[in-house]
Parts: C-alpha cells; sequence; structure tokens
C-alpha cells in the first residue's frame, strides 16, 4: 500500500523489427475477440479499487478481491461460477479485521484495516490462495496474512458478513510480520507492501506443481525497500523464506511480482528508482530462479524509464505512478515486461512492452516498445500469458476520450508473436471519470476529499479467454467491473 498507503474494435500496432534469437521474425495475427458486455461486481455505496483475480485453468471459476472502503474497511471479495456471467453478492475475506459491515456484530480478525489482496487459483488443490496486508494491531503491527478459498463449499446466499460460510475458509496464517514505526497506516514505518501471489501451475520438469510464491516490497523507514520472496507448497499453511533479490546498494524498490516459465525458471521483476517520487534513473529490474526460487540470480536491468509517470497525469487528481509488471510467453520461454513511460512523440503516458531476446538470458532485451503509441493517457498496466503463446497486456486508456483526455477507458493488448506485433482490442466503450467519486469509508461524513482508483486492475488469461476485473463508475460510488475478451 506504499505510495504513501492505498486502501471487437481491433488495431495491429507494428512492433520492433527485431527477431527472437533463434525464432522467425514473423507476424502471427491475434484472432479477433469477441468482448462481453461489463457486468458490476460490486455495485456498493463505497468504493473498491485495486482488484486482483484468480481463474482456473477452463475459466469457469473466477474470484475476485480488492480494497473495500465499507465499515468493514477490509479485502472485499465475490466469485464466479460461470466465467464472470454473474457473480455472488460480494462479501470481505474473514479472518482479518475486527469489524463486519454491522457495528454490532464483531469481525473474525484483530485488525483494523486489511486490503492490496492478491489472489490466485492453485491448480495443485483446487483451492484460490488469498494474501492481504493486514495493519492495526496492537503496536502498529503490520502482517500478510494467507487464506485460502474453496468455492465448492461457499454458500453464494449467505449474509454480507458470513463470507459464505466459514466453511470455504481456512484460518489466516502471517507470511511476513513487520511493525510500523510511524502511523498506524504505516507512513514511514517497517512494514511488506503491494504483495503480489504467482501460482506454478507446471507440472512437467524443473517445476514444483502448486507453489505459491509471495513478492513484497519490505519498507525499512529509512528509505530503502528490498524486494523479498517467500513460497509455500501446502497453500499457505507454511512459508519458506522470505528471500531478499534486491541489491543492497538500490534504494526505492515496489512492485515485485512472480512469473513462472515453461521450464519452470521463476522470474521476479520489480521497479527501481533513488526515491518515491524521482523522475531519474527509474529501472525495470528482474531477477530468475531455476530451483524453485531458493536461490536467485542477481538483479539485472531489462529497461530504463527515461520519463516515469510524475505521480498525477494531467486531466485527474487520483495518483497515478510508475507499474512494471511481467508474464513469460509459454511457448518462447520468453520474459515479457510491461511498464509505463512518457517517451514517445506525444509526450502522454503509454504501454510499453520489452522481452529478452533469449529464453533464460537476462543480459540482452528488445528495444521497448508502445504496444499502442497514443495522444492518450495510458496507464495501470497489467500482463499474464496464455498456454497457446498468446500474451495479454489490459490498461486504461484515455485514446477515447480525445482530445479531452480526462475520461478512462480500458484497453486489452494481445500479441502471439513473441511480443514483436500487438492487437488492441477495447474492452469498454464508454470512458468514465476517475475524479468522479471519492474513496471514502462508510463512517465518514459529506465528502472525504480523498481521490484514489487504486494503483492496479487484473487479467487472467486461458487460450479461449482474458479476464479481466477493473475500477470504474458504478452508479453511487467506484466499483469493480468484470470483462472479458474470447477469442
Amino acid at each position: 500500500m506504499k505510495r504513501t498507503w492505498s486502501r471487437a474494435l481491433a488495431l495491429v500496432v507494428l512492433g520492433s523489427t527485431l527477431g527472437l534469437a533463434g525464432l522467425p521474425a514473423t507476424t502471427v495475427a491475434v484472432a479477433a475477440a469477441t468482448v462481453s458486455t461489463p457486468v458490476d461486481v460490486t455495485n456498493d455505496q463505497f468504493a473498491n479499487n485495486e482488484e486482483s483475480l484468480g481463474m482456473s485453468p477452463s475459466g469457469q471459476l473466477l474470484a475476485g478481491a480488492w480494497n473495500d472502503w465499507e465499515y468493514n474497511d477490509g479485502c472485499g471479495f465475490s466469485y464466479s461460477t460461470n466465467s464472470g456471467a454473474t457473480w455472488a453478492p460480494e462479501t470481505f475475506v474473514p479472518g482479518l479485521t475486527k469489524f463486519t459491515n454491522d457495528p454490532d456484530v464483531a469481525g473474525t480478525g484483530t485488525f483494523a484495516i486489511a486490503g492490496d489482496p492478491a489472489v490466485a487459483f492453485n491448480p495443485k488443490s483446487g483451492l484460490f490462495d488469498v494474501i492481504c496486508q493486514s495493519f492495526g494491531h496492537t503496536g502498529n503491527q503490520v502482517r500478510l496474512l494467507s487464506t485460502t478459498f474453496d468455492a465448492s463449499k461457499a454458500n453464494p446466499n449467505a449474509d454480507v458478513n458470513e463470507a459464505y460460510g466459514a466453511a470455504a475458509w481456512t484460518t489466516p496464517v502471517g507470511v511476513v510480520t513487520a511493525t510500523t514505526n510511524g502511523a498506524q497506516k504505516g507512513s514511514n514505518g517497517h512494514f511488506p507492501d503491494h504483495e503480489s501471489l504467482t501460482v506454478d501451475t507446471g507440472d512437467g520438469p524443473g517445476h514444483h506443481f502448486g507453489r505459491l510464491f509471495v513478492t513484497l516490497a519490505q519498507f525499512s523507514g529509512f528509505g530503502r525497500s528490498p524486494i523479498e520472496i517467500a513460497f509455500s507448497d501446502d497453500d499457505g499453511a507454511h512459508w519458506t523464506g522470505p528471500f531478499v533479490l534486491s541489491a543492497n546498494n538500490e534504494q526505492f524498490n515496489q512492485d515485485a511480482r512472480a512469473a513462472v516459465g515453461p521450464d519452470g525458471t521463476v522470474y521476479v521483476t520489480w521497479l527501481n528508482g533513488p526515491n518515491e517520487k524521482s523522475l531519474r534513473n527509474n529501472r525495470v529490474m528482474v531477477a530468475k530462479s531455476t530451483d524453485g526460487g531458493t536461490t536467485w540470480s542477481a538483479g539485472r536491468a531489462a529497461a530504463a524509464i527515461a520519463s516515469p509517470i510524475p505521480g498525477t497525469l494531467p486531466g485527474s487528481t487520483y495518483r497515478i505512478f510508475e507499474d512494471v509488471w511481467p508474464a513469460v510467453d509459454q511457448v518462447r520461454g520468453t520474459l515479457q515486461i510491461a511498464f509505463t513511460d512518457r517517451t514517445g512523440p506525444s509526450g502522454a503516458s503509454n504501454i510499453y512492452v520489452t522481452h529478452n531476446l533469449v529464453a533464460g538470458n537476462l543480459s540482452s532485451w528488445s528495444t521497448p516498445m508502445a504496444i499502442k503509441p497514443s495522444a492518450g493517457q495510458e496507464f495501470f498496466p497489467w500482463i499474464d500469458s496464455a498456454p497457446g503463446g498468446r500474451v495479454d497486456v489490459v490498461f486504461y486508456d484515455r485514446t477515447c476520450d480525445l482530445p479531452a483526455n480526462v475520461k478512462n477507458c480500458v484497453t486489452l493488448s494481445s500479441s502471439t508473436d513473441g511480443g514483436l506485433t500487438w492487437t488492441n482490442t477495447a474492452l469498454t466503450s464508454a470512458g468514465f471519470d476517475g475524479d468522479h467519486f471519492h474513496a471514502c469509508l462508510a463512517f465518514t461524513v459529506g465528502d472525504c476529499g480523498r481521490t484514489f482508483l487504486g494503483d492496479y486492475i487484473a487479467v487472467e488469461s486461458n487460450d479461449a479467454t482474458a479476464q479481466v476485473l477493473y475500477t470504474g463508475n458504478g452508479a453511487n460510488a467506484m466499483d469493480v467491473f468484470s470483462v472479458h475478451a474470447d477469442f
């Protein structure tokens, strides 16, 4: 939560002329996608943002979580059993906060607030693994708490405070413990932040089938935030690590995420800069492990971010920062990394992608390319890969609102040729104003003055579909929406 805490149109874009080593530099067309009508998952009275999404291999079973600003002030949660056509009424991840959504009903947790959720489906167990940052305990303790959700045991008709029934969940377990030396919300203190969750879904040589990887930035309170990773082989009941990945001389690090290649190699990328607000010397960093996350290579720079986003963009007041996220092409084995930069002719923030030229080699990278060059602001990319070699990037895109360049639409960019070319599909047809609703808590009276859209959205991919969760304007507040593109 740092920064400081976070509570079928197709346009083919010509890409780099560099071919992947050992592979022909031919263009493989992405089939035209059929886009579903967006579904308002939360339809809430108070804000929801920072979505995470898990999906079963078939795409039928989904689970999503988000920051939820109701009285519970915890991790909102819902699931779908029909590929996102409908969703169960929203609830909250249990065992985290000491509140429910009813002031007269106590929660089952001990923390004041929970957020920054991460969700992933584990094919080994058939469960959804869920992790939330929880803070506001005695002594300002901040913890990452891990639990599991079993959709087969869930009661979608349960009361909002019953979290689909106790049988659907396991008791939360701590992953990383930290104690702030600042305010309750972790300002200038020691705390784990922006955790991300990845499951090794491969069962071949080199893989650790079902191994759960949690990456995070560990803020020290002294300007440093080393990147750490921990892993679990039993759905978060026990953890190994954390292991520090970033070098001692690195300063501000953020937004770490793991991705697993077809040979079982685990990669972690992150954003590195001199400090949280610096617009100079920002870099995309990457490290890898070939033994399931026990030992790691030194971090290498994959790309320079020449013109980072300065915290906001023209036409908005909610914060927007740099984002760096990876996915591995499951056919070619190359690491595709998406990030934001403002180096294009228009000066607008656009989404760029780079990839290593040889699978497994972190020393040689393609020239970063804008996957949808535009004068419209683009931000908050998230990336995933399908088994058959398609890579998907989803992001907010103001191209739909030119020349005003204020309202946000959602775009999906897909590549099936190793990142050489990208096809862009509009997931929404009408933009929304991210400043329209504020991120107010249920007990706030009047206008709280907090404009906060969150720091990321989500995509999960298989060969047939790309499922997306994003924040948009509902009838009364910022809601979570679900949409998918079928190929």
